[in-house]
Formats: C-alpha cells, structure tokens, sequence
C-alpha cells in the first residue's frame, strides 16, 4: 500500500492520495493539466511490478458545492 501511495504522490499535479486495499482502490486528487488518468495508472502498475495484476480506473468526480 505504501509503496502505491508514495508512486502516487509522485507524479506532477497529485496532491493527496488514499490507497486501501481491500477494495484495491485508490483516490487521488490531482490537478487535470499537470497530470493524466494515464501517468497515474502507469505509476501504480511499476510501484506494484511485473507481477501485478490489471489496473482498472474510473473517474469520480467531486460533489459540486451548493451556493
């Protein structure tokens, strides 16, 4: 888990990253024109190594403030 977390927080833009593994879930926020959906996938896939398994991502976005 740490080690995903800390790739994670590696990557340009990412400012906050929660990693469970339970649920094999991570929410991350980050800033959409320093960093892709991508570069956050293919961080998590090298922090695990050759032998981790598929990585699916789905984009949440936040809940939109009420005035």
């Amino acid at each position: 888990m740490a080690p995903v977390r800390a790739a994670l927080l590696s990557v340009k833009g990412v400012t906050r990253a929660r990693v469970t593994l339970e649920n094999y879930e991570a929410v991350v926020t980050f800033d959409p024109k320093q960093c892709t959906i991508d570069e956050l996938i293919k961080a998590v896939a090298q922090a695990e190594g050759p032998d981790s398994q598929s990585y699916t991502a789905k984009v949440k976005e936040p809940p939109k403030a009420s005035n």
